[in-house]
């Protein structure tokens, strides 16, 4: 029998520091996983509270589960969901978010995009370019004068940025995972412009719609390529954003809706259908008004005509379709007077 010392000889002082290095390595590949799985891809920082402003409490309370998603039924009777660009939605009262000064948009123009939503009698409407709670209010005043009634809302509001995204629900609202102030892929200190807008919403049988909206960097502006390189940089972060919330809940239909200021062929629209991955890619719809025109918004300068504004659907969402979905551009006499933007819409199930 081998005879034991006493003391126990100290371990020699390389092997103690082989020891740590080992330690230090997994604790640093258990980081990196951890900010991964929270931001979607190493580089992001951690996103900010969401700062929402909701006009109803939730019909739930905490995260949906990954069992309800998987449960939830595959087909059900048509929800249409529409999305416009408001154009400067300011009413008086609202409180200033950045140093400039907002002019109210105009009592005939507001009618207008009242009649655009109502045209098309929406359950979920996705906003561009609303000013606050003050202006959703305003608006749902309106719709609910022509018997739409949303009775869930959420503006979501960024210090600094005037302009937010929006959505009215005739559906409850499931969770609200909402960032105002999203890390910017690859940056350090800047965020996406206008946040990212993330709300489940739950239909009476049974079925979650997941809605993202997202305001990429307009065009106006001197520096036209720092532009394009911002936008590309938002839709990349939106990009694995999704792929994010793709693995966390593989089987919950998506809905992303927004102003790209970008066409079909232009990088940040194809960073979206291309996807980080697979599994993640969308599927741009290509709605057209009654004379089978797809362009949302003319430019009197250069006399272009312009797709700013797009809806994608995931795999999990277009797979419940089973079919091309029935989808518009609306271009009723309103639609010309509501916004500088065209409304587009479609059926979901």
């Amino acid at each position: 029998m081998k005879q034991l010392q006493y003391p126990p000889p100290r371990r020699a002082w390389w092997k103690r520091a082989d020891t740590f290095l080992l330690l230090l390595s997994a604790l640093v590949v258990l980081l990196g996983v951890r900010l991964y799985e929270s931001d979607g891809e190493p580089g992001l920082l951690v996103p900010g509270a969401p700062y929402a402003e909701t006009g109803k409490a939730y019909a739930d309370s905490g995260k949906i589960s990954r069992r309800e998603v998987d449960a939830m039924p595959t087909s059900g009777e048509p929800v249409r969901f529409f999305m416009l660009n408001t154009e400067n939605y300011f009413v008086a009262g609202e409180t200033q978010r950045s140093r400039y000064v907002n002019k109210p948009k105009p009592i005939a123009q507001r009618e207008a995009v009242a009649d655009v939503i109502a045209s098309v009698q929406p359950e979920i409407v996705g906003l561009v370019e609303v000013g606050g709670p003050l202006a959703l209010a305003d608006l749902q005043q309106r719709l609910a004068a022509r018997k739409l009634h949303y009775e869930y809302s959420l503006v979501l509001l960024r210090g600094g940025e005037d302009r937010a995204l929006a959505l009215l629900s005739m559906l409850p609202i499931a969770q609200n995972a909402s960032h105002a102030n999203y890390g910017l892929y690859g940056q350090q200190k800047r965020r996406m412009l206008r946040g990212i807008l993330d709300v489940t919403l739950r239909a009476p049988d049974g079925r979650l719609f997941r809605v993202l909206g997202a305001h990429l960097k307009s065009r106006v502006g001197e520096d036209a390529a720092a532009a394009e390189s911002l936008r590309q940089r938002e839709a990349q972060t939106l990009a694995y954003y999704i792929e994010q919330k793709t693995r966390e809940y593989p089987n919950l239909p998506i809905v992303v809706f927004g102003d790209w200021n970008d066409n079909p062929q232009d990088a940040s629209v194809r960073l979206l259908e291309q996807g980080v991955s697979e599994a993640s890619s969308l599927y741009r719809l290509k709605p057209r008004d009654s004379r089978g025109e797809e362009w949302t918004l003319y430019y009197r300068r250069g006399n272009t005509f312009n797709t700013f504004d797009h809806i994608f659907l995931n795999k999990a969402m277009k797979k419940r379709l089973k079919q091309k979905p029935v989808s518009g551009v609306v271009d009723i006499p309103a639609a010309r007077t509501a916004s500088d933007h065209r409304a587009v819409w479609c059926e979901l199930r």
